[in-house]
């Protein structure tokens, strides 16, 4: 069979992919799922890897990298991140977490498709496991985790992701101390993601992340000091040409290495109020100079804000900012962003079990996508901004039943091209604790695009049961 090798294409379902017949959510695979639960001798939720002390390192580094790329812009991010609980293994001066999930769901549209949806069943499989030092002084933690996702029908679309990581703070005294860590992972692009294009599998990609920072605490004012390398490694991809033949997509143009630093300032006006002035620098460099369509997408861009943290125990918790970055390409042809930059994270305890939380957040990212005008002439966007917005509502109706809502909002204005996307997602949730040693979580989502390329637009609901298994003494 020839093979043609190609530069870019447009997302759109895989040629080769067959749509199956349109099916229930498996309730033989539920209930399996809960049986297997119900019998198993391993409470707690899935451990959360700190980056290190909240006092000297809870927002670092000074400029914080932008989400990996598996974080659609309709993602729904967790407001409120689970801590690891019941009563965990003991090894030397270590806590040890050991965790397992185990996820049934159901998917309307896997490919995200505008037209002739495709469904499907799948099972994940997630193990993990978290070391947590507990020493008076320094920290160490040590997280290691996998991903294996088996879907009934389309076989095509399973992954395997995995990721380790290790951070680490040393304390010189109690007002100073350095930090520092690094994260590997093997992961893949979600479908949605406007930059997968054609491909018959999911595309593949390495993420390779190291950061170090230092911090000092003299009376009311602190300063941080920080920095952060991320490489992004992409595979190609095959698919199907519209004559049947098969080609590659070369993704090698996307790899790159993003590096970020900067310093932030803060005064503690009271136990309660702190502001702080942060000025961060964000330098992406790709491998390839040039890429298959003539362009050097190499750039240079700097983050300028000010902002504040207030609190009052056990009620309110706020962080916000406002300020402005700007990244400037060395292609010329590429369009340099300078916009107002805003953002910030509102926590309310609105009672003992009732919590309301906000996230706001502004970002440049990169991108692949191109458009073709009528003229025949090929646009290149130079990247995206993504101004980014969500509210989550939790309710502890008692010791072993709570529920949640959550709703995202997603602007992505794209930069070069005439071109907008608008993501939303919506979500309900239970989560039920029937012993210590498990955790069931049902969550039913809506998904969906409006953009200014109808073609593009999609909507998509998925139903999900997950079950965790917190392995304990």
């Amino acid at each position: 069979m020839q093979r043609i090798f190609m530069t870019h294409a447009i997302r759109s379902q895989p040629i080769a992919a067959q749509a199956p017949q349109r099916t229930r959510f498996p309730l033989n695979l539920v209930m399996t799922l809960i049986l297997a639960g119900w019998m198993a001798s391993p409470s707690g939720v899935q451990a959360q890897l700190l980056v290190s002390d909240p006092k000297a390192a809870s927002d670092v580094p000074a400029e914080s990298p932008p989400p990996p790329p598996e974080v659609s812009p309709s993602r729904i991010r967790p407001m409120t991140p689970p801590q690891p609980q019941g009563s965990p293994y003991q090894l030397g001066s270590f806590t040890v977490y050991p965790e397992i999930d185990v996820i049934g769901g159901y998917d309307s549209n896997v490919y995200y498709s505008n037209t002739s949806p495709v469904s499907d069943e799948y099972l994940t499989l997630s193990p993990s496991i978290l070391l947590q030092s507990n020493w008076a002084e320094h920290a160490l933690n040590i997280r290691a985790g996998a991903d294996f996702m088996r879907y009934r029908d389309l076989k095509d679309e399973n992954i395997d992701d995995a990721n380790i990581s290790v951070e680490g703070r040393r304390d010189i005294s109690p007002n100073m101390n350095v930090y520092g860590g690094g994260y590997l992972s093997t992961n893949h692009e979600d479908r949605e993601s406007p930059d997968v294009r054609n491909g018959l599998t999911p595309t593949r990609y390495a993420q390779n992340r190291f950061y170090a920072g230092f911090f000092r605490r003299m009376g009311p004012w602190s300063v941080r000091v920080a920095g952060n390398a991320m490489k992004l490694d992409y595979r190609d991809v095959d698919f199907v040409t519209g004559g049947g033949a098969i080609g590659v997509i070369n993704n090698d143009d996307r790899d790159h290495w993003q590096h970020t630093g900067g310093v932030r300032v803060a005064y503690e006006w009271s136990p309660e109020l702190e502001g702080y002035a942060q000025v961060a620098a964000d330098h992406r460099r790709y491998s390839d100079a040039v890429d298959d369509l003539g362009y050097q997408r190499s750039s240079t861009g700097m983050r300028y804000l000010i902002g504040a943290k207030w609190s009052i125990p056990e009620k309110t918790m706020m962080d916000a900012y406002v300020g402005h970055m700007s990244q400037d390409y060395d292609d010329v042809r590429s369009q340099d962003v300078s916009k107002p930059m805003v953002g910030g994270k509102f926590t309310w305890f609105a009672g003992p079990r009732t919590t309301l939380a906000a996230l706001v957040d502004r970002t440049i990212e990169e991108t692949s996508v191109t458009q073709r005008t009528s003229a025949g002439v090929l646009n290149v966007a130079s990247s995206y901004v993504n101004t980014y917005g969500s509210l989550e509502l939790s309710h502890k109706l008692s010791e072993q039943w709570s529920v949640r809502a959550a709703s995202s909002l997603s602007r992505v204005a794209y930069q070069g091209i005439v071109r907008s996307d608008d993501y939303r997602s919506d979500s309900v949730g239970v989560t039920y604790k029937p012993n210590r040693r498990m955790i069931v979580n049902v969550d039913l989502i809506d998904r969906r695009l409006k953009s200014s390329l109808p073609t593009e637009n999609f909507s998509k609901t998925m139903a999900m049961i997950r079950l965790t298994f917190p392995f304990m003494p």
